[in-house]
């Protein structure tokens, strides 16, 4: 199907399309706004970042073979997710100020830990991280990501986890009397840094979203006309074996058109020759040279009689001689 025939199907069905566009343009409002208050989705929130890493006490930074280096990915991918739910958690959110149910958690997989979670976008949220080599080897790298109503609560939150998970960590091997030569090491990698960043959706995203509609429901008008068009040729196409040579009986023979009367025969007129003396009968000649028809002598004139020569005068009767006798 060509452009011009879309675009005549498409101006036949100019209301559905009108409908299918004002569709369009409300989807994409409706991502980029609040319906039908028409606020702006997008909101501007303080973040921070650091990591964490998870150390014997003989440090595997500088000691070549430590003492349980080889499970430290998994402790590290276990501390990761307590720390979102929990009791790390909840002594990250007293170091932080906050209540338990204030601090939404976010898990490794992007799913919101907790079903207190609040549904404020701009409130606090603690996201954790396992860091995985390219083979997909756990490292015992813990990055943390914090989210505040300002940059300062971000740094706030982050540092929190950092000195929250320690006071966990020493508060179980105390109780539990884990000598100190066998205990986990916890040590910030950098210094926390907040900053302001806008989130939310893109204006790019709406107009991506309402063009696709657009097109799609163009799409859906022109394939139902071209469905409807076909329905309808087929209800007025004769069925086959409607008609008489469904009963067994042959179809009549085409009736012959009636002959035609003769055209009307016009008698003209014949010309009639006037006659005139042999003498002024002169035949004439081509004017290229050539003899006509009427030039050929008639077989009819060749049997008529001549009439018999002149005689012609002896000269001795001119001169005064005796004429002839005869």
């Amino acid at each position: 199907m060509d452009t011009v025939t879309i675009l005549r199907q498409l101006w036949r069905s100019r209301l559905l399309v009108a409908v299918v566009l004002l569709i369009s343009v409300f989807a994409g409002l409706a991502i980029s706004y609040k319906i039908p208050s028409m606020e702006s989705r997008k909101y501007v929130v303080g973040v921070a970042g650091a990591r964490l890493l998870v150390d014997t006490p003989a440090s595997q930074v500088v000691d070549v073979a430590p003492k349980g280096s080889d499970v430290l990915g998994a402790r590290a991918s276990l501390l990761a997710n307590l720390m979102v739910d929990g009791e790390i958690k909840a002594a990250i959110a007293r170091k932080a100020g906050l209540k338990t149910e204030q601090l939404r958690g976010v898990s490794d997989g992007g799913q919101v830990v907790g079903t207190e979670a609040p549904t404020d976008p701009r409130g606090y949220e603690l996201a954790t991280k396992v860091l995985a080599t390219t083979s997909g080897d756990s490292l015992p790298i813990i990055e943390v990501t914090a989210q505040a109503p300002t940059a300062a609560g971000a740094e706030k939150l982050v540092n929190a986890a950092l000195t929250g998970l320690r006071e966990y960590l020493d508060s179980k091997a105390a109780t539990e009397r884990v000598a100190d030569a066998q205990r986990l090491k916890v040590s910030g990698l950098g210094v926390a840094e907040g900053r302001m960043v806008t989130r939310g959706p893109r204006l790019l995203f709406s107009i991506a979203a309402s063009l696709f509609l657009f097109l799609l429901g163009c799409g859906v008008i022109v394939a139902g006309s071209s469905v409807v068009r076909g329905l309808r040729a087929a209800d007025h196409a004769p069925e086959p074996g409607s008609g008489d040579d469904a009963a067994g009986v042959p179809a009549p023979a085409p009736t012959p058109a009636p002959p035609t009367a003769p055209a009307p025969v016009t008698h003209r007129p014949v010309p009639v020759e006037t006659w005139a003396p042999d003498a002024m009968l002169v035949p004439t000649r081509a004017q290229n040279g050539s003899a006509s028809v009427n030039d050929e002598p008639d077989e009819a004139d060749d049997e008529a009689p001549k009439p018999a020569p002149a005689r012609k005068s002896s000269s001795a009767w001119w001169g005064g001689g005796p004429r002839d006798a005869s």
